[in-house]
C-alpha cells in the first residue's frame, strides 16, 4: 500500500485529528490550494516531506521539536496528475495561483481521496495532497504521530 509522510510543527500536531486537518493550507493556501481551501501535504517519503518543509523554514532554531507521522492509503484512493498536463513554468512560484486551480477543483470535484502531484523543492519527486473532506477520508491509516528532528547540519 502506497503512504506519505506529514512533518509538521508540535504546535499544530497535538492528534492525528489536527495533523490531518488542512487547517494550515486553509488559512494560507498552498502551491496546489488557494486560501480557503482544506488540503494536507504529504511527502511521498519522509525524506521528501521533510525537504518541502526546510524549502519555507528561514532559520535553524525551528529544526527543534518537529513531529511527523506516516499516513496509508489504497492504491485505489489515488489519482496522478501528469507533468505534461501542467504549465511549463507550474514550478514558478509566480504561477501558484494557475496549479491552485487544478487543485481547488480537485478538492470540489472529490474525484479521489489522493492527489499524487510533482515536487518544485525537487525535481522529479513527487507529494501527495489528502483532501480531509473526502467521503473516503476514514480509508486511511495513520500511525503515532512521533518526534521528528532533522541533522542541524542541514541549515548551515
Amino acid at each position: 500500500m502506497p503512504s506519505g509522510w506529514r512533518v509538521a510543527a508540535p504546535d499544530f500536531a497535538t492528534s492525528v485529528e489536527e495533523m490531518l486537518s488542512g487547517e494550515g493550507s486553509l488559512l494560507y493556501g498552498g502551491r496546489w490550494n488557494s486560501k480557503g481551501v482544506r488540503v494536507v501535504y504529504l511527502g511521498t517519503s519522509l525524506a521528501q516531506a521533510s525537504m518541502e518543509l526546510l524549502v519555507h523554514l528561514s532559520r535553524a532554531n525551528v529544526l527543534k521539536g518537529y513531529v511527523k507521522m506516516e499516513v496509508t492509503f489504497g492504491e485505489e484512493h489515488l489519482q496522478h496528475i501528469a507533468i505534461d498536463d501542467l504549465p511549463d513554468d507550474w514550478a514558478d512560484d509566480t504561477m501558484a495561483s494557475s496549479v491552485q486551480a487544478v487543485g481547488d477543483a480537485w478538492v470540489e470535484d472529490q474525484s479521489s481521496l489522493i492527489l499524487q502531484v510533482p515536487s518544485a523543492a525537487i525535481n522529479g519527486e513527487y507529494n501527495y495532497l489528502l483532501n480531509p473532506s473526502h467521503p473516503d477520508i476514514d480509508q486511511v491509516t495513520v500511525s503515532d504521530i512521533m518526534p521528528h528532528s532533522f541533522d542541524p547540519r542541514v541549515l548551515k
